[in-house]
């Protein structure tokens, strides 16, 4: 053997890589999939008991009936599923009607019509699974943005904990299933692993959540500006794509069944999809502008810092460093966007502060995770930047605390204690009792689905119909005439100006039954009866 050869180095092996390193094996990926996430389901866990706990206890005392549109929604479901209906009047699609099927859906599995005691409460328990899966799926989604688990711990008891989310939360809202479904379509968005399939996963959940609430669809520009940034520059522009592909094929599913029944454009004796977009736009009176102090929106979004100014508040004041933080900049994007939207002088729904809470928490916790962190350069100015940081949030917090904090647990307290309900449920027992069947009623949606439930035929009316529903007035021609009784909740004099034939029923009426000092009455219509120029056919004052 030459020199030569007995020196040639000797060919470099490739270093076989070690056990840890591998990809499990298919059977046991479940286990590395636990061993991986302990730490965080462990986490979860806890948020959710804390959370479900605080949102369970009084979830049908607390907050009291303050609209029907509870009542509304838990009867299109009751209509989805025993008449096999889109509701249980005419569908004029007010909103699409995916978020009460999927009520539905959760009633017939669980037998809760069997099981509870009436119709909102249904709708109720309903909410708590809605609230806990939301919980667990900004935890996932604080994750997914880079937020530290005690920075996504703290979204999570913001957004579960916040007296107004409490409130808000419990009752049955449409917006509280489409936020669900956005923080999913969020969630997917987000993924790490950047993958197609977590762009149809994305557009099937806000699809979802656009289908369960029209309004939700402002969110659009904050999920899309999320998937941008988590998408690969060499496979973004299929990505994108796909989403929008995906999304806009599911979105069409609502306008084709219109289409396929005739109801998409307006027309003779027949609702419309169109006519019905119109008026949610243009037809409805405005609310005012948030720059106007004597306006509804001013009014309603004080009530909302004076029940919590540390979520919606701080959320707010903070939503501009959100947007220049990379990791926060779509959620503090979908908070700035409803603010927005707030200084238009449109109509303001009564629960479009459920969009907000989510957003505002984890903008919140996006800051505070920042300022934490400091910058990412290593030496000695970043590093006083980041203890500096930590002080200012440490501060923060006890500052918060000490001065929301009884706020907080006053409210806390007052939700899984107080009853406000008790008014509804006992007209519904005095109806039951004394009331034959066999009666009219006019009532509100409250008590539609109780009262036919429980054998009330032919089926009550509910009030708006009696008026803005040509099928029931051809149906009840002699108008108030040909009811019997009225139960009804205290209603404004505005609304009843509205409805005229309902308000003469309510004039040509007697009280026989008053629950909650007024709360709700049960009046005995007076076919015969003058009418005495001083009664108040609002009955008071009306619904907060």
């Amino acid at each position: 053997m030459s020199a030569v050869t007995r020196l040639r180095p000797a060919p470099e092996r490739m270093p076989f890589p070690s056990r840890a390193a591998l990809p499990p094996p298919r059977r046991h990926w479940l286990r590395w999939w636990l061993r991986a996430h302990w730490r965080s389901l462990l986490i979860v866990a806890g948020l959710l008991m804390v959370v479900g706990l605080v949102h369970a206890i009084g979830y049908d005392r607390f907050p009291g009936r303050a609209t029907d549109d509870e009542g509304t929604y838990v009867s299109q479901a009751w209509a989805v599923q025993y008449w096999h209906a889109l509701a249980h009047y005419t569908y004029w699609y007010d909103h699409p009607p995916v978020g009460w099927i999927t009520m539905a859906a959760y009633n017939w599995v669980t037998r809760a019509f069997e099981r509870l005691p009436d119709s909102v409460t249904v709708g109720r328990e309903f909410m708590i699974w809605v609230k806990l899966v939301s919980a667990a799926t900004l935890y996932l989604l604080g994750r997914r943005l880079g937020y530290n688990r005690l920075t996504a711990s703290a979204a999570v008891l913001l957004f579960g904990l916040s007296p107004l989310a409490i409130s808000f939360q419990r009752m049955v809202y449409l917006d509280n299933l489409a936020v669900m479904w956005t923080l999913a379509a969020l969630a997917f968005a987000a993924s790490r692993r950047r993958s197609l399939a977590s762009a149809v996963g994305s557009a099937v959940c806000f699809a979802l959540a656009v289908l369960s609430k029209e309004t939700i669809a402002v969110l659009f520009p904050a999920l899309l500006l999320l998937l941008w940034q988590n998408t690969s520059p060499r496979t973004r522009r299929y990505t994108i794509a796909l989403f929008l592909t995906v999304l806009a094929a599911l979105l069409f599913t609502y306008p084709l069944y219109a289409l396929l029944k005739n109801e998409l454009f307006e027309g003779p004796d027949h609702v419309s999809l169109v006519w019905s977009i119109k008026w949610q736009l243009f037809y409805r009176a405005p609310s005012g502008s948030l720059l106007d102090t004597g306006s509804d929106t001013y009014a309603v979004a004080r009530s909302w810092l004076e029940r919590d100014p540390l979520l919606v508040g701080a959320g707010v004041l903070l939503t501009p460093i959100g947007l220049l933080i990379r990791r926060s900049r779509a959620v503090a994007l979908a908070l700035a966007i409803q603010v927005v939207l707030l200084f238009r002088n449109g109509y303001l729904p009564f629960p479009y502060v459920i969009g907000m809470l989510p957003f505002a928490a984890l903008t919140l916790a996006g800051v505070a995770d920042q300022l934490c962190k400091g910058p990412a350069t290593g030496g000695w100015l970043p590093a006083t930047a980041r203890r500096l940081g930590q002080v200012v949030v440490v501060s923060a917090v006890v500052a918060g605390g000490s001065v929301v904090g009884p706020a907080w647990d006053q409210g806390i307290r007052q939700a899984m204690t107080e009853d406000h309900s008790k008014p509804p449920r006992q007209a519904l027992d005095y109806v039951v009792t004394h009331v034959p069947r066999g009666s009219i009623l006019l009532v509100d949606n409250n008590l539609w689905t109780d009262l036919v439930r429980r054998g009330f035929n032919p089926n009550p009316v509910w009030f708006y119909k009696l008026d803005l529903d040509p099928a029931v007035r051809a149906k009840y021609q002699n108008g108030w005439r040909d009811l019997d009784y009225i139960v009804l909740s205290q209603y404004t004099a505005t609304t009843l100006k509205d409805l005229p034939t309902v308000m003469e029923a309510v004039r040509h009426s007697e009280v026989v039954a008053s629950f909650g000092g007024g709360e709700m009455t049960v009046r005995r219509i007076l076919r015969d009866a003058p009418v005495s120029p001083t009664d108040d056919p609002a009955g008071g004052r009306g619904p907060p």
